[in-house]
């Protein structure tokens, strides 16, 4: 469906603005579907991405600072999202040997396990860009880089 008809606005002040909206409009819409989607496993998106992060560094554990830099969302507050992580069972936190100020966070056996539940329901959000062919859905990437510069 188009935007206009989405949001019920015939007018942008510029193709700027219009693009500007679609952008934030279609980034809450697929949101939405994700967040549907790992409602029943009884995470966050946010919890997702960091045990995204920290089984892409499997069987490396990873530093707070380190998940914090390849975050989507910068924004979180990393230490909290971890301590409901932990108190789940699906990530282990020690202190690092070498520095006792640096804490290690490594995924666990539960936390992979969790991630491999939710593989389908993950590739079922994906499906909201059937609708664009690989080269399209290309393009679109590469559209996006260019606009955060």
């Amino acid at each position: 469906m188009k935007l206009e008809e989405e949001i019920k606005q015939r007018k942008f002040e510029s193709p700027a603005q219009k693009a500007v909206l679609n952008v934030m409009f279609t980034a809450n819409w697929l949101s939405t579907a994700f967040r549907d989607n790992f409602k029943p496993f009884g995470i966050t998106a946010q919890q997702y991405n960091v045990l995204r992060i920290l089984r892409g560094r499997y069987p490396n554990a990873a530093n707070p600072s380190e998940i914090k830099e390849v975050m989507l969302d910068k924004n979180p507050d990393l230490t909290r999202l971890c301590d409901r992580l932990c108190a789940a069972g699906f990530i282990k936190r020690t202190i690092d040997d070498a520095n006792r100020r640096k804490m290690n966070i490594i995924i666990s056996q539960k936390g992979l396990d969790l991630l491999a539940n939710m593989d389908d329901k993950v590739r079922e959000s994906q499906k909201q860009m059937n609708h664009l062919s690989e080269k399209e859905c290309e393009t679109l990437s590469s559209l996006l880089d260019k606009m955060r510069g």
